[in-house]
């Protein structure tokens, strides 16, 4: 099955860092829906914080998550999802994409803090000098972008570091 990814473009990624990763934090609940309309993005008519996304325009694609009015983090797709019947040969096309959004992270905040491939999964996590954390990662199936706030960063490092103190255990 022939199959060629809907792709976010890189000026769209760029505005999209623009505005939620190198502005300030911490962000609103009612900074993200002011975000979301910003960029045009459908809220769900369940859930606001669910919108329908540039590469997935006609269903819920991209959300934020908060707690106490702020924002944790935004997920929203670089690519749209392949089909079943083309995900075997889809991945070559997954890492070339990703590679090209790694280079525009890379150029925008240094190399990355962490990578991970496991066989058909692979991920680059950047962390900006706001202390915001940038993940881009996928599969053969789709390319996705994970923001995350300074206070959930903070939060996750405290986490490990207890845990590699032994001072808790990593499933508490």
């Amino acid at each position: 099955m022939s199959f060629e990814f809907t792709v976010l473009s890189d000026d769209r990624f760029i505005e999209i860092l623009e505005e939620w990763v190198d502005s300030p934090w911490p962000k609103t609940a009612e900074d993200g829906y002011a975000l979301r309309d910003q960029f045009g993005w459908t809220p769900d008519s369940q859930d606001p914080a669910l919108f329908a996304s540039d590469v997935e325009p006609d269903e819920p694609s991209a959300y934020f998550t908060e707690s106490n009015d702020s924002i944790n983090s935004l997920t929203f797709p670089i690519t749209d999802i392949a089909p079943e019947g083309a995900r075997g040969e889809s991945l070559e096309s997954a890492k070339v994409i990703y590679r090209r959004f790694c280079e525009i992270l890379t150029r925008r905040y240094d190399k990355p803090k962490k990578r991970r491939n496991k066989g058909e999964y692979y991920r680059s996590t950047y962390i900006t000098s706001l202390g915001v954390g940038i993940s881009i990662g996928g599969n053969r199936s789709l390319i996705e972008c994970y923001i995350k706030s300074p206070n959930l960063m903070f939060t996750e490092s405290e986490y490990a570091r207890l845990v590699a103190k032994g001072y808790i255990s990593e499933d508490e």
